[in-house]
């Protein structure tokens, strides 16, 4: 009983914020499906903690244990950035403002990206940097 009553002085104080969360994170979902689909992933991987991560690093062309570089603190923050405009590469948008998009307004961009009929999935972009020694003449 005194957890129903927690629960609603909770609920007086944090409703919208808990329905604009609920909301938005609604909205990420389906664009996460969407684009896994239209990138012909599986579709149920965006509901799968880790793996929607994994899948994400798979449509840019990292390796997969890339996905671990976003639980590495501050450095997440960069990262996330390069994995964001990297995707918008992968969609074929290449221009400085579609990277500015992809980071700022990430929820909406993915919508956009999924959603476009005249956008399609181009493939993986990330190549790593040989060094020169190694480089094939």
């Amino acid at each position: 009983m005194e957890f129903l009553l927690a629960w609603s002085d909770i609920w007086k104080q944090f409703a919208p914020f808990i329905i604009t969360f609920i909301v938005v994170s609604a909205i990420g979902f389906l664009g996460k499906v969407a684009l896994f689909s239209k990138a012909n992933q599986p579709y149920w991987a965006a509901f799968v903690p880790i793996y929607d991560v994994i899948i994400t690093m798979r449509l840019v062309g990292r390796p997969d244990a890339h996905a671990f570089r976003m639980l590495i603190p501050v450095y997440n923050i960069y990262f996330a950035y390069l994995v964001c405009t990297e995707l918008a590469q992968a969609f074929g948008k290449n221009k400085w403002v579609d990277y500015a998009l992809a980071c700022v307004f990430n929820i909406f961009y993915i919508l956009h990206l999924a959603f476009s009929y005249s956008i399609e999935y181009q493939g993986p972009v990330y190549h790593p940097k040989v060094p020169a020694s190694n480089a094939v003449v």
